[in-house]
């Protein structure tokens, strides 16, 4: 017994729950006697349900009800003509019966079918399962097939009917399905399961191991954009699941089409890009987003800066480090990269880009974008990259005095051992960028002319001012955590970059409030390695706030008030040098009001208070007619 009710769900066997699953029900229950002569047509009308029955029950001349009862039976009065839908009249003037919300009614029936709508756990077909479409059918027999090393052609394909057969002919498999009324499914009404082919034609090489059929194989590995997948994978998994080789360009046309099927094409994400970074800004108050076309009006730059990084610079050194990578998408291009140091030395993203390449005008752009958003700080800032001319120039234009340009001294290490030739000099560069007094620079300058007076005055063209931060491996690092989303519709890609920096900014609060002292863990850690060294020294008091560090018979003079040593180490790192712990200590005194604002836990606190909202389903987004 199966109940039918105005909820469109049934008591058991297939669930009813929209219109296209009334049409399935109808299909599957039509060999049913009680459905031989007709068929039950259900249209849902406000709090009202439409039902024409074949279960009729004759009374009176305006008047007609339904069988409700799962024990007695009902007089069955059969019509010579298929129902019609409501406000049409029938030949015998019998209109459709009209049913409150509140009314059941049921009907005898046998077990119902399963219809199937993925090939998961389906290992073998017989005759009678009904398949949710003609695709679905092929895309399972193909499995089959490249499991049971044979292959099969297409004898007939049309709306009604789906016939395959072995591609030897003397062969006797063969599949045959039939479409139920007309709607897409099919049912399965002959299956001979048995091969009769030769050895000799089996192949490695598979007709059914085409690209569209491998990409509905690995689709479920490539749902989650933070996994690994790649052509080599593919191609691995292909063979062992299968015994298929497959070549590496079907492999990569695989993947795109299984990446466009889950996240939509490349120019469908380009079109969805104003919608979500509106509703971006909608769900994180004070982002700023920016998109530029060119004169045809087609996609050129963009820039995204979320309200949670915008309030947090604040807490952060006067230091930003940008980067470019290249993007691995159907249109490449640029991901532009603006981070800074949080006082834990941990990475905190700033903004992100997207242009055509790096040239003058794409970092000009960005660089342009960045000084509004972030170019409003009393400190001049330090902008660390690689040394690359477009940022160069970008920040001198667009920066001017308000900012200075500090090269990665890695990247310059190996652009001077590339270009010059000369043993010992790249080591002798970076010994003087390393330094922090003038005596000591200018003794390793000197070293460096001595070897080649053309690198020590390439080296001088550089400023050699830095903010505790020589190389630009933090912006790298970040692209490195981000290496995924590079292969990403753009999107895609930003929406992984906003779970990156949502579970950031989650992870450090949470740190950060677990601290019990006062300064960062980093910057704990690293006055807690120096202590023992500090506490060796001889100290001289010369003021209540000047000291006379003696340290292997080599002095040093430490200026608390000013926070500063003649080992300039105090006032580069603004973190207490070994020398300063020693005076501190002398006076004993707390060291953390020594040390960068930054430094502080309670600063930490702030640099991470904002919160990275979800933009929440498509659907449900609220979109301006203008932005449409």
């Amino acid at each position: 017994m199966m109940t039918f009710d105005m909820k469109m769900e049934t008591s058991r066997g297939m669930a009813i729950e929209d219109d296209k699953d009334v049409a399935e029900y109808m299909n599957l229950m039509k060999n049913n006697p009680i459905f031989a002569t007709s068929t039950i047509i259900v249209e849902r009308e406000e709090n009202q349900v439409l039902v024409m029955c074949p279960v009729i029950v004759e009374t009176d001349a305006n008047e007609a009800s339904v069988a409700a009862s799962s024990q007695g039976s009902s007089r069955i009065t059969e019509s010579n003509e298929i129902p019609i839908f409501s406000g049409q009249k029938r030949k015998n003037n019998k209109r459709p019966l009209l049913l409150n919300a509140a009314e059941i009614f049921c009907f005898d029936l046998s077990s119902p079918q399963q219809i199937i709508r993925a090939v998961d756990g389906v290992d073998d077909v017989e005759v009678g399962m009904v398949f949710e479409s003609k695709k679905l059918i092929k895309l399972c027999m193909s499995m089959i097939a490249m499991e049971g090393s044979f292959q099969f052609k297409t004898q007939r394909s049309d709306g009604m009917n789906f016939w395959l057969k072995c591609d030897q002919e003397d062969c006797t498999w063969l599949m045959k399905a039939r479409s139920l009324g007309e709607t897409k499914m099919f049912k399965i009404t002959k299956y001979d399961k048995v091969h009769k082919c030769s050895v000799d034609i089996v192949k490695s090489d598979h007709k059914q191991a085409t690209s569209s059929i491998i990409s509905e194989f690995i689709k479920p590995k490539l749902l989650d954009p933070k996994v690994q997948y790649g052509i080599n994978n593919i191609i691995q998994d292909v063979k062992q699941k299968f015994g298929v080789n497959m070549s590496y360009e079907k492999a990569w046309r695989s993947r795109v089409e299984a990446l466009d099927d889950i996240r939509g094409s490349s120019e469908d994400s380009f079109r969805l890009l104003p919608r979500y970074l509106h509703t971006l800004k909608n769900q994180n108050p004070g982002t700023i987003t920016r998109i530029e076309k060119d004169e045809h009006d087609r996609f050129k730059y963009m820039f995204v800066a979320y309200s949670a990084s915008i309030t947090g610079w604040k807490y952060c050194r006067p230091l930003i480090v940008v980067d470019g990578t290249f993007l691995k998408g159907k249109y490449k291009g640029t991901l532009f990269v603006a981070c800074a140091k949080d006082g834990n030395n941990g990475i905190f993203p700033l903004a992100f880009g997207v242009g055509d390449w790096e040239n003058n005008l794409s970092w000009e752009w960005f660089m342009s974008r960045l000084k509004e958003t972030f170019g409003n700080r009393n400190d001049v800032l330090c902008i660390v990259s690689d040394r690359h001319q477009s940022i160069e120039r970008a920040i001198k234009l667009v920066f001017k005095e308000t900012a200075f340009h500090g090269v990665c001294t890695f990247h310059f290490k190996q652009n001077i051992k590339a270009r010059f030739k000369k043993a010992g000099a790249g080591e002798l560069f970076e010994s003087a960028a390393r330094a922090y007094r003038k005596k000591d620079f200018d003794y390793f300058m000197a070293k460096l002319g001595e070897l080649s007076p053309q690198i020590r005055e390439y080296v001088l063209e550089e400023d050699p001012r830095r903010y505790n931060a020589q190389t630009s491996n933090i912006a790298e690092s970040m692209n490195s955590a981000l290496k995924k989303a590079r292969e990403l519709h753009i999107v895609s890609m930003l929406e992984l970059l906003r779970e990156k920096l949502q579970t950031w900014f989650v992870e450090r609060t949470k740190a950060a409030n677990e601290v019990m002292h006062d300064l960062t863990p980093w910057a704990n850690e690293k006055l807690q390695k120096i202590l023992q060294k500090a506490f060796q020294m001889k100290v001289e008091t010369l003021t209540l706030s000047r000291f006379n560090i003696t340290e292997n018979q080599r002095e040093f003079i430490v200026d608390l008030e000013n926070r500063t040593c003649t080992c300039r180490r105090f006032e580069h790192e603004e973190l207490p040098c070994a020398h300063a712990i020693a005076a501190i200590d002398k006076r004993k005194l707390p060291k953390h009001p020594f040390c960068g604002r930054w430094y502080l836990n309670s600063e930490y606190k702030e640099t991470y208070k904002g919160v990275i909202h979800p933009v929440g389903n498509e659907d449900d987004w609220d979109i301006p007619e203008e932005i449409r």
